[in-house]
């Protein structure tokens, strides 16, 4: 008994030493810090997708994304400002502004956030519920179909901008603007669910638009569902679903702010 002892010890004491090295080397998740007063999410921009010239997608019977963006946008402005944030609208008519102003915008104003309202389309009619971006490489064929139309207004082909993308990308926030994406995408679902209006999830995901491009802040795409789909259209003009729809966004903007220590990295030097 103590021969069999004396030689299964060495190997306890092996596997041990083995089981120690494997965990020094294993990552460790750590809670986000909460905000601190230096680093606190204080300024916001919302843009309202399309406007003036370019209508966006067109619904059933003529609806068009300019109009339900702009409605949307102008009242998570609203909320977000009840909350104390500072909160600034690319647009607040029905005008036309170039795809590259909007983040521009938004790095002249030092922002802390970017949130671009959108109306999702497919030549499906059957497809509804709700899904978030933000800006990344992709090979995804839905997403770059997503990324196309709503590009249609910039001469860029899908191609170039990937090669911009790629040069970009280690000053892009690619890993904050993955989490404020779920941020928001989880509350809106949550919201809808709550509310009886339960949604398909199509969930977070990544690609090309160009209206995020240069972004110096974390930045996410939302498209609030799909006007091609004629009950979805007829949801996204009813004040109670839009409701949902806002509360959500407004939650998960909120959320994400108070878990956040990124802000706009020039807020120092004012």
């Amino acid at each position: 008994m103590n021969a069999n002892k004396t030689r299964i010890l060495p190997v306890i004491i092996m596997i041990s030493f083995i089981l120690l090295l494997s965990g020094m080397h294993r990552p460790i998740l750590a809670s986000p810090p909460g905000p601190t007063e230096k680093s606190k999410v204080l300024k916001i921009v919302i843009d309202p997708g399309h406007g003036g010239k370019a209508p966006g997608a067109v619904g059933p019977n003529g609806e068009k994304e300019k109009d339900i963006t702009l409605a949307v946008s102008k009242e998570i402005a609203r909320r977000l400002s009840e909350k104390g944030f500072e909160v600034l609208l690319t647009r607040d008519t029905d005008v036309y502004l170039p795809l590259e102003e909007r983040t521009a915008f938004a790095n002249r104003n030092k922002a802390d956030l970017f949130v671009s309202v959108h109306v999702n389309a497919n030549e499906k009619d059957s497809l509804q519920g709700v899904e978030t971006y933000f800006l990344n490489l992709t090979t995804d064929a839905a997403s770059m179909k997503v990324a196309k139309r709503e590009n249609a207004m910039t001469s860029e082909s899908l191609g170039s901008l990937q090669l911009i993308i790629k040069d970009l990308m280690l000053n892009a926030k690619i890993n904050e603007s993955s989490r404020f994406a779920s941020s928001i995408q989880n509350s809106i679902v949550s919201s809808l669910e709550k509310s009886g209006h339960e949604r398909k999830d199509h969930g977070v995901r990544q690609a090309p638009f160009y209206v995020l491009l240069g972004a110096q802040m974390p930045s996410v795409l939302v498209e609030i569902g799909f006007i091609t789909n004629a009950a979805e259209c007829r949801l996204l003009h009813e004040e109670a679903y839009q409701n949902s729809i806002i509360d959500g966004i407004v939650r998960g903007i909120s959320t994400y702010a108070a878990h956040s220590t990124f802000a706009y990295n020039s807020r120092e030097s004012e």
